[in-house]
């Protein structure tokens, strides 16, 4: 088990990713580098609420993220539909669980009279 536990370790550490070391930023003394300017487009930005409070919560606090715009989209028409089909999933499965309990407790009652 040892030996085990140390191949997986090793190999973990041997085809782990590389670090990726931060360079510098070119200088601003015009050495042939244009400055760029970076802007993120972010649509989980997008909140009603200060970002700060909405940051570190095990739960999303009400206008924290953005309204759904498609079915698929977090909160979307096609999330509440897929806990329907999970919920009657697992009715279906406990109503044939309950069903077969009954069968096999109804085959035992007759073996015993």
């Amino acid at each position: 088990m040892r030996r085990l536990l140390f191949v997986v370790c090793a190999l973990s550490a041997l085809l782990a990713p590389g670090r990726a070391f931060a360079t510098t930023p070119p200088t601003g003394d015009g050495e042939g580098a244009a400055a760029t300017t970076t802007t993120i487009d972010n649509s989980f930005l997008d909140t009603k609420r200060e970002l700060s409070q909405c940051l570190n919560n095990s739960i999303d606090l009400p206008d924290c993220g953005i309204e759904p715009k498609q079915a698929g989209d977090r909160g979307g028409a096609l999330q509440g539909v897929t806990f329907g089909l999970l919920t009657l999933g697992i009715v279906v499965i406990s109503w044939r669980v309950v069903r077969s309990i009954k069968a096999r407790d109804a085959a035992v009652g007759s073996r015993a009279n």
